[in-house]
């Protein structure tokens, strides 16, 4: 039964890294977050517009830019 414990650690870190309603930074500096809703409301906490930039990879969500 101890074999089990590293896998079922494992799955718990990778599965609670980034809870899905978050923003998330991506490689070329735009932003993931799953829906339009919290890409604006991320960017109107900033004081910011968001400007939508299409699909997230693997569509993932939506990639935007706070400008």
């Amino acid at each position: 039964m101890n074999w089990l414990a590293p896998l079922v650690v494992a799955l718990l870190v990778t599965g609670c890294g980034v809870p899905p309603n978050q923003v998330v930074p991506l490689r070329d500096g735009t932003l993931r977050t799953t829906t339009y809703v919290q890409a604006d409301a991320h960017c109107r906490d900033k004081g910011l517009s968001a400007r939508m930039l299409g699909k997230a990879p693997a569509e993932q969500g939506v990639r935007f830019r706070c400008e």
